[in-house]
């Protein structure tokens, strides 16, 4: 079962009001100037805010973008006191203005790691997506489920333009669900036994919210390693299980990812995230996932916002203009 954090490979900065009040006062003026919180101009702007942050703070998101710092970074911060209203029975009904001072702090913090990048696939190419259960999806294996353990992952494992870090930040969590993550400091990998991790021998297929919109539902599998990078005791990983396959017969391939997966479950750690808490989560170097928990769908169920980053803008571009996956910017 998972362990209480913190843990190695885990930080958390607890910010006090002082702290952010000069961000909060600058976001307050943007919601208030711009219209929409996915104008790229307004993503511009807070790219140039970072001094409304304090130091330790900006020192840590610069220690993630370099990948020298910790692999998960959880901020805890005063709980904002703009209301955002109830928790919409689907992302498309959400309110376009109730959580614009949220997803801005969000944005402030997150452009300081990396650029926002959206798919194509997902929520209607929304850059700010929405993390809440959905009626009907309980038990699916997407970030709509409620029921179930949703499964620990790297987030869209199946594509090679995956995003860099993953950013997502509690709107709403009245039972306290947590959020799990591991990291590759708490795992080994360097073994000859895992050796076949390192080589194309798994499939990984898109995940349903993907193929709803055609995402790669028709093409063939594409075999890759689910561990590569250049450190064999600090690895990249490239790992969901719930979507992934060896070749038939490959066995060693299967019991070499069995004994990964092992380690990854013994190493989870339960993060409770409350409203206004922001977690960063490098998805090459963690997985993460959710403990299940009951919905009422009153409009008081959990409700996160996330927005996926990269690490280099020009090159997601590129791969978009050689005909890579359906990656889309704002």
């Amino acid at each position: 079962m998972p362990r209480s954090a913190p843990a190695p490979g885990l930080q958390e900065i607890v910010l006090t009001a002082n702290e952010v009040r000069p961000a909060d006062d600058v976001i307050r003026g943007l919601a208030t100037e711009y219209g929409s919180t996915e104008d790229l101009g307004l993503l511009t702007t807070l790219a140039g805010c970072r001094d409304t942050l304090p130091a330790r703070l900006s020192d840590a998101l610069a220690g993630a973008r370099s990948r020298q710092g910790c692999p998960v970074t959880v901020v805890r911060r005063p709980r904002p006191a703009e209301d955002i209203g109830a928790t919409p029975p689907h992302w498309r009904l959400r309110g376009r203005t109730a959580t614009a001072v949220h997803d801005l702090w969000l944005a402030l913090v997150a452009v300081q790691v990396g650029d926002p990048v959206c798919w194509q696939t997902l929520q209607d190419g929304r850059l700010f997506n929405d993390v809440l259960p959905i009626e009907g999806q309980e038990r699916a294996q997407t970030g709509h489920s409620s029921v179930n353990d949703l499964a620990f992952h790297v987030e869209d494992a199946f594509d090679d333009d995956r995003c860099d870090m993953l950013a997502l930040m509690c709107l709403r969590n009245r039972e306290r669900t947590a959020t799990t993550v591991a990291t590759t400091s708490r795992i080994d990998v360097g073994t000859e036994e895992y050796e076949p991790l390192y080589r194309p021998r798994f499939a990984i297929r898109p995940d349903p919210e993907h193929l709803k919109a055609g995402a790669a539902g028709d093409l063939p599998p594409v075999w890759r390693p689910v561990v590569f990078g250049d450190s064999r005791s600090q690895p990249y990983l490239r790992v969901d299980p719930t979507y992934t396959t060896t070749a038939p017969g490959d066995e060693m391939a299967e019991r070499a990812f069995a004994r990964l997966c092992r380690q990854l479950e013994r190493a989870l750690v339960r993060v409770r995230l409350r409203p206004g808490d922001l977690m960063l989560i490098d998805n090459y170097r963690a997985v993460h996932g959710r403990e299940p928990f009951r919905p009422r769908y009153d409009g008081t169920d959990r409700w996160l916002r996330k927005l996926t980053l990269t690490f280099d803008l020009q090159r997601s571009l590129r791969r978009r203009q050689g005909g890579g996956r359906a990656l889309a910017l704002s």
